[in-house]
């Protein structure tokens, strides 16, 4: 029987098996830190006193180092293990909603946002309970929209859509901080965006679930237009060169997924601090830069074994990104399950009827800060360039921009029932 919201009909979050496993790993992940934590500790005094009374000085750094690190990565398993707690405990007891949002940039502090519930338009102002690397999380762009399940007096979680990445939040507790974030967030339109597709869970038998679902290219056309946020202009702040006439480390989405930047940074820091300690702290036997040096030396290479991997795959997209001969086709844009977008694929000339015929999930054109600067239209036509072998490697150009893929070009088969499942997932119907 699966769990349902007390005095509803509704299945809780955690019958969606994405949210389960995110909750098991969210744990995990507070375990793990709290064992390294006790370890780290229970390592450094264990060969602490030894190593001082054998003067071994790198030994000694060493131990002086775990048991002052120790204690603070405890102290972050003990917090995430009491969010994870909390999190479980929100899913457990609460649906998801699918709600419009408008982020709140703070002055300072967590990130806020702003929600609006599905049935009856109430604004919920929130507040971020997370760590910085995760604050992107609560960011409803670019669609505007975010999974909710909670309660507005007391809280609860959100995730982008697709329910695989928790974050914890709470009321925004000044009433005049939240007077004035749903201020911000009516000036920002949220009162006019449609309300997005609600999470459903696949209650149909496959046979059933493949006469129901309608993949033509005017239903999901339909359905991108319903995920598009009114005012997206398409127009980028700052434009960035041209692929086609500067080297690839020139892009910054290739720089970025070449891992090149990480791995020299962290290479350059730990000669620094070598350096330093072959100059200045050796003679002194002061072994901190030693071993700062150490640690990020293993980082940069953990990260220059992915860049190794990851830099042919760039130079082959940069390549196709310039190929002379480009094969026109019309696209619809749908959201990712995370913070990507999926190009699904229809011959150039057809009719609304006409099924797709392939799919790829792309980068979002803006940074990281404002991904969805530079939107493209929903639906339209693009240029696709790259080469047609048995693994097709292809860049779709749009309005004359690229948008680079993160996986291969896919061809679709609705003879799968997982690519069916997936697009209606996609399509706000299943879950993923």
């Amino acid at each position: 029987m699966p769990d349902t919201h007390p005095g509803t009909h509704m299945t809780t979050a955690l019958t969606f098996p994405a949210t389960t496993r995110a909750v098991a790993d969210h744990r995990r992940r507070a375990w793990c830190w709290l064992g390294t934590g006790i370890t780290a500790v229970v390592v450094g005094l264990a060969v602490g006193p030894g190593a001082d009374e054998a003067g071994i000085g790198w030994l000694r750094a060493l131990a002086v180092f775990c048991v002052g690190c120790g204690p603070v990565a405890g102290a972050v398993g003990v917090a995430a293990l009491v969010n994870s707690r909390r999190i479980g405990r929100a899913v457990a007891a609460h649906a998801w909603m699918a709600c419009s949002a408008v982020a709140i940039p703070p002055s300072q502090g967590p990130p806020r946002v702003v929600l609006r519930h599905p049935a009856d338009g109430t604004l919920i102002p929130l507040t971020v309970c997370t760590v910085a690397p995760r604050y992107h999380l609560a960011d409803p762009e670019p669609w505007g929209a975010l999974w909710w399940a909670g309660d507005p007096r007391t809280g609860g979680v959100i995730a982008p859509p697709g329910g695989k990445q928790l974050v914890r939040v709470r009321p925004t507790r000044s009433d005049q901080v939240r007077r004035r974030d749903a201020e911000a967030a009516v000036r920002h339109g949220l009162l006019n965006r449609p309300t997005p597709p609600q999470p459903q869970l696949d209650v149909l038998e496959p046979a059933d679930q493949a006469q129901e679902l309608d993949l033509s290219y005017a239903e999901l056309a339909e359905a991108a237009r319903r995920f598009s946020r009114p005012g997206t202009d398409g127009r980028l702040a700052r434009k960035g060169p041209d692929p086609r006439s500067v080297p690839w480390w020139r892009v910054r989405v290739l720089l970025e997924i070449s891992q090149v930047r990480p791995a020299a940074v962290n290479a350059v820091f730990a000669a620094v601090m070598l350096l330093l300690w072959w100059l200045w702290a050796r003679d002194s036997q002061n072994y901190i830069p030693l071993l700062a040096g150490i640690l990020s030396a293993g980082y940069a290479l953990r990260l220059g074994r992915l860049a190794l991997r990851a830099v042919p795959v760039v130079k082959a997209l940069h390549r196709a990104a310039r190929a002379p001969a480009p094969v026109p086709k019309r696209y619809v844009l749908l959201p990712g399950f995370d913070d990507g977008l999926v190009l699904v694929l229809f011959p150039a000339h057809g009719g609304p009827e006409d099924l797709p015929e392939a799919s790829l999930e792309v980068n979002p054109p803006g940074d990281p800060k404002r991904p969805s600067q530079g939107m493209p239209p929903p639906v339209g036509t693009l240029e696709l360039r790259g080469w047609w072998d048995s693994a097709p490697t292809v860049v779709p150009w749009i309005d004359g921009r690229p948008l680079w893929p993160r996986y291969p070009y896919e061809r679709v088969n609705l003879d799968d029932q997982r690519k069916r499942d997936h697009f209606a997932a996609l399509m706000g119907r299943g879950q993923p």
